[in-house]
């Protein structure tokens, strides 16, 4: 029995249209012996662990929180210290909190968008140039630091080579799946570094044009369903192509 893992964005990738969430659960039933799926999004285990207790969400085996600065094993919530020792290096939240508080322009965001690995702030439509500035001052003052802004809004700062794409590639690498055997799915810009690995891509109907701009690539799909219709659509796409071109080898 061939497998695959689906690492997939939540808020509006998976979640924001119920309905269609019922029926990408109805879809996984039949193949969730051949389907792991992890959980990556902004927010953070317990937060998304409400959603799925309260939603049609299949159960992960391992969430990806606060845009790949931690990973926590399903359903108890462990932390992978592998993960965290990795990461750990050249960084403190405390630093650079402290390094930008006279930039009048960024807007800290609340306490549960924050943690050890991961510092959030507002900054309305961003230039390059002024993400750029802000990753030298925190170069000059000792802070190697991964930026990820997306939605014109949502600024983040992480450890150095921290984001989404690189924490779903140790864990694929962790429960071993190759690049052919691993899909990942997503709707906005915070979802983009996991487009730039090997994988199989999915980006649903409803994704920012910064994420569609991705859908050039050979192996990524983008689908013309929105939400969850979106994600069952190119997990089955792909899923279908790999079977079929492993019946032929």
């Amino acid at each position: 029995m061939t497998k695959y893992l689906l690492v997939s964005d939540l808020d509006d990738t998976f979640l924001g249209d119920r309905r269609a969430l019922e029926r990408f659960a109805d879809f996984y039933e039949p193949i969730r012996e051949r389907l792991d799926i992890v959980y990556a999004s902004g927010r953070f285990y317990e937060s998304i662990r409400r959603d799925i207790d309260t939603t049609p969400l299949p159960e992960p085996v391992a969430v990806i929180g606060g845009v790949g600065s931690e990973i926590r094993q399903y359903p108890s919530g462990r932390l992978d210290q592998a993960w965290i020792d990795r990461i750990a290096t050249n960084w403190s939240a405390k630093k650079v909190q402290s390094v930008l508080a006279n930039e009048s322009q960024l807007e800290l965001q609340p306490a549960d968008s924050q943690s050890d690995y991961k510092v959030s702030y507002f900054f309305r439509d961003a230039k390059p140039t002024q993400l750029d500035r802000l990753k030298a001052k925190l170069f000059d003052h000792g802070l190697d630091v991964s930026v990820v802004y997306s939605s014109s809004r949502d600024l983040d700062f992480l450890p150095e080579g921290v984001n989404k794409g690189t924490a779903a590639a140790f864990l694929a690498r962790q429960f071993g799946f190759d690049g052919d055997h691993t899909m990942v799915a997503g709707n906005s810009g915070n979802d983009s570094k996991l487009f730039d690995h090997d994988f199989r891509g999915v980006i649903v109907a409803n994704a920012h044009d910064e994420l569609k701009a991705y859908a050039g690539d050979a192996r990524v799909y983008l689908s013309s369903q929105e939400r969850a219709d979106g994600v069952r659509d190119g997990v089955a796409h792909w899923m279908k192509l790999a079977d079929v071109a492993g019946r032929r080898s």
